[in-house]
């Protein structure tokens, strides 16, 4: 019995320094995040000169989000794979690259908008395509596989 104690409080302890790394966030900011994002797992804070970053994982979606010191959004970063892409920019994307695969998704959100960077590939290219929120597309980069 007092090995399943010591082993749940190591779990315990172990879990709680994921949810928060030692920098004195700000009590409102933690409040929202933990609000916003209820399922949030595997949660790390960093605190910066000026600014804080918190990285997690949600539905399968790893995400990383910059606030300022006032708690302020500044900036977001997905990662993600096909399905998770809004059903308008996935048709657009099968439409116009009909030869190639959708390999992975970055996703960036600032106040200004939000753009999309999608990975696509097939047997002998490797591209890199950027999409705006209104489905506007161009490549970004294209490379030949080795």
């Amino acid at each position: 019995m007092k090995k399943l104690s010591v082993l749940a409080y190591s779990l315990i302890i172990g879990l709680s320094s994921f949810a928060y790394s030692g920098t004195d966030i700000n009590e409102k900011l933690l409040r929202n995040f933990k609000e916003r994002f209820p399922n949030a797992e595997q949660i790390r804070w960093t605190e910066l000169a000026d600014n804080y970053i918190v990285n997690f994982m949600e539905d399968g979606v790893r995400t990383n989000i910059i606030y300022d010191k006032d708690g302020v959004f500044v900036r977001s970063t997905r990662y993600y794979f096909e399905q998770n892409l809004p059903y308008y920019l996935l048709v657009t994307i099968k439409k116009k690259y009909t030869d190639k695969k959708i390999f992975a998704v970055t996703e960036v959100s600032t106040a200004a908008g939000i753009e999309y960077f999608v990975k696509l590939e097939d047997a002998r290219i490797w591209m890199t395509i950027r999409i705006d929120g209104e489905g506007n597309l161009g490549v970004v980069e294209k490379y030949r596989k080795a």
